[in-house]
């Protein structure tokens, strides 16, 4: 069942997430470049007293704790599929400063408000707690207009994997190239809001089940709204486009549509 969150609405993850201690394994490896913030991802199912009214009770709720907590998430948003997925109705993220803030937060939050808050909305959406994914974030490209955070946001999600005799050196060139050409089209075009961000995992996703194993590189790509998507990705896919045909050449990626649901706009 694929189900259109309302605004707010994936805040319930905290719900189904609020009885479990939540534990990331943190490779070794991290990002080549500091990242700029943390990003987790937690799958989510709509429960038996799933409504609007039910969401909206515990978006206020959980706003109101965030906002008084000592270690309060940064930002937060839901994402729900354009396709249907067995694994989730939803996913909810949080947006932490550090690693060391996340952890704070989680920490404070079991001892302190989960099981109240379990106890009052578990029913409403449930998360696996077991199906928590933390990653560093690094800027690609930044947007230049601001986004209008009243409504839902066109995002995508890439799983790329290296092509036989590539390296992370030619997907480095096609990203270059790829920033070269964004450049290009806002010069001639104007401004846009397209924002493209780096992930690196901060768990193996070789051992972690539910992780898709032998990925090299992880995108999202985000856009201002659904017609500047479809101007945008026209433009990328067209003929004799040399930097989609670098990035093509060096990596093969999974594309994975979403529309993202604005919780807490990031401060």
């Amino acid at each position: 069942m694929k189900i259109l969150l309302p605004l707010a609405v994936v805040l319930a993850t905290l719900a189904g997430c609020a009885k479990e201690e939540v534990s990331v394994k943190v490779v070794e490896e991290q990002a080549a470049n500091s990242p700029e913030m943390l990003v987790e991802y937690m799958w989510c199912k709509a429960g038996p007293d799933y409504s609007a009214e039910t969401f909206a009770a515990l978006a206020a709720d959980w706003n109101e704790l965030n906002d008084t907590s000592m270690h309060k998430a940064v930002g937060a948003f839901g994402l729900v599929p354009k396709a249907e997925s067995p694994n989730f109705d939803s996913i909810w993220t949080n947006v932490w400063t550090s690693q060391e803030a996340r952890d704070a937060g989680w920490k404070d939050w079991l001892a302190n408000d989960a099981a109240d808050f379990g106890a009052k909305h578990d029913a409403t959406l449930v998360c696996n707690p077991e199906r928590v994914f933390l990653f560093a974030v690094s800027s690609v490209v930044k947007p230049d207009v601001e986004y209008d955070w009243t409504g839902t946001i066109p995002a995508m999600y890439s799983f790329c994997k290296l092509n036989e005799g590539k390296t992370q050196a030619d997907a480095a060139a096609a990203t270059g190239m790829f920033i070269d050409w964004v450049a290009a089209g806002r010069a001639a075009t104007g401004p846009n809001g397209l924002m493209v961000n780096s992930l690196t995992p901060l768990f193996d996703p070789e051992t972690t089940e539910g992780a898709a194993a032998g990925i090299d590189g992880y995108r999202s790509v985000f856009w201002a709204n659904a017609a500047e998507r479809e101007a945008g990705m026209a433009a990328w896919l067209a003929e004799g486009n040399i930097a989609r045909e670098a990035g093509e050449a060096a990596m093969s990626c999974d594309d994975y549509d979403f529309d993202l649901y604005p919780i807490k706009e990031i401060s």
